[in-house]
């Protein structure tokens, strides 16, 4: 038996085989974590020495796939030819095939929870293309110009949209534009996601930068331009919210601009450490600003182009080279740095592994930044879709992430809610998979090498 773990308290490991008893009972002084949580732990390592419960095995898609994506209305398989299927999330029939092979032939695009096919300059089009394709048929339903970069909000009841730029200037072949040259127009465009209709569009004079959102459904964007001049926009209408001078967009290119929660934060290589920035979206006002330094020395590339900073939950995270540093967004100041890597990130917490040890996997306290639970022969498992469903059973990627455990030729499945921490085990599947997405109680792998299985879970 694995040694009694005290979930409000830091702790020791469990091998995943242990059977873990009840907490002691606490002070008024000590924190307690939700009942469930503590029951989801007692399941998930009660059961790891008996059979799983029972996933049933639906068949086997495809052989030979080199990828798999999933939306909402179909599992698709990529194979080498290239070609790409689309198959019945429910009964796993295919539905269609299409080709994507030739010139014009496109790569398999998937966003907004949706399948696209997107095609590059000086292929299909002059400039980067996008053609929407039909879940029933794999037919166009619409094509437009750019390339999508981020997925934004939409007016209320709508679909989502999908943020996109094109140089309207491209030729064919392109042309690499000299070292002095004049910056073409970007025309910058709002498409729904489902229809393709264009819900507002302009043209970015040339030498804009456009910062877009990480995080699907953000309501704004920035643009900014040299002699530090930004704006913050509706990402629903493109309308300018705000607009003001910044200092540090105006001396010298910063490393990096991003978009975190409500920030505009931009972050600055510098001698000593790298300067962080923080405005506030509605505004355009100062925050707060760090001198943000690696535990250890840095490889040449972090030193160079500065450390990544990210939205994740409620908190800023800063992943490096050693460790992982997460920043209160109210004051910048570091709330806690540990040896981890970020895998997943919700509302309620942090998924991470180890840095010596990618498989024991840590479900993490934001507010802390100490273990609710450790999960050692563990590991998560690639999502085979974007993250931005939300419509699901509760184990849409945006709320949740899968993990495993390899026994034998299979593994033990789980589920780590991300907003509660909770754990689910689901049972076992064989062989192993390498990347997965769940929709409407099934489950689609990529497994055993280059196969797309497809499993009913339980309920």
């Amino acid at each position: 038996m694995g040694e009694l773990i005290d979930l409000g308290e830091s702790h020791g490991t469990v091998d995943g085989e242990a059977l873990l008893e009840w907490p002691p009972p606490r002070g008024t002084g000590r924190r307690s974590w939700p009942i469930a949580l503590v029951l989801s732990l007692v399941v998930l390592f009660a059961t790891a020495s008996r059979p799983g419960s029972a996933i049933e095995e639906a068949g086997t898609l495809a052989e030979h796939a080199s990828a798999l994506v999933a939306d909402r209305g179909a599992v698709y398989a990529m194979r080498d030819e290239p070609a790409l299927t689309a198959y019945d999330w429910d009964t796993g029939k295919v539905r269609w095939t299409r080709s994507l092979s030739g010139p014009g032939g496109g790569q398999a695009y998937l966003t907004a929870d949706r399948a696209y096919v997107r095609h590059r300059p000086c292929t299909a089009t002059v400039g980067w293309s996008l053609e929407r394709l039909d879940p029933a048929t794999g037919r166009q339903q619409w094509s437009r110009a750019g390339a999508p970069i981020a997925v934004v909000a939409a007016p209320r009841g709508a679909a989502p949209g999908l943020l996109t730029v094109d140089d309207r200037a491209a030729v064919c072949p392109p042309v690499v534009p000299g070292r002095n040259a004049t910056p073409n127009p970007v025309h910058l465009a709002a498409l729904d996601a489902e229809s393709g209709e264009i819900r507002w569009a302009f043209d970015l004079p040339g030498g804009g930068r456009i910062v877009a959102p990480d995080v699907p459904g953000s309501e704004w964007f920035a643009v900014w331009y040299q002699g530090g001049r930004a704006e913050i926009r509706s990402a629903v209408t493109g309308a300018v919210n705000v607009a003001a001078d910044v200092p540090e967009l105006a001396d010298t290119p910063p490393t990096s601009v991003r978009i975190v929660g409500g920030l505009l934060m931009i972050v600055a290589v510098r001698a000593d450490g790298a300067l962080i920035t923080a405005y506030r979206k509605d505004t355009l006002r100062y925050q707060w600003h760090i001198l943000f330094s690696s535990a250890e020395q840095a490889p040449i590339a972090e030193i160079a182009y500065g450390p990544v900073v990210v939205a994740c939950g409620p908190m800023i995270c800063v992943p490096n080279w050693r460790d992982l540093a997460v920043l209160d967004p109210d004051s910048g100041a570091e709330a806690w740095r540990r040896p981890v890597q970020l895998d997943a990130a919700g509302p309620g917490v942090l998924v991470a592994r180890d840095r010596d040890d990618f498989t024991r996997v840590r479900i993490v306290d934001w507010s802390t930044g100490r273990d609710r639970a450790d999960l050692a022969g563990w590991a998560v498992v690639p999502t085979a879709s974007d993250g931005t469903d939300d419509d699901d059973i509760g184990f849409a990627p945006a709320g949740s992430v899968l993990v495993q455990r390899p026994e034998g030729n299979g593994s033990r499945l789980a589920r780590i809610d991300l907003r509660t921490g909770v754990i689910s085990p689901l049972g076992n599947v064989s062989p192993i998979p390498s990347r997965c997405s769940v929709r409407h109680h099934r489950l689609a792998c990529l497994a055993g090498g280059d196969s797309v299985r497809l499993w009913r879970l339980p309920g």
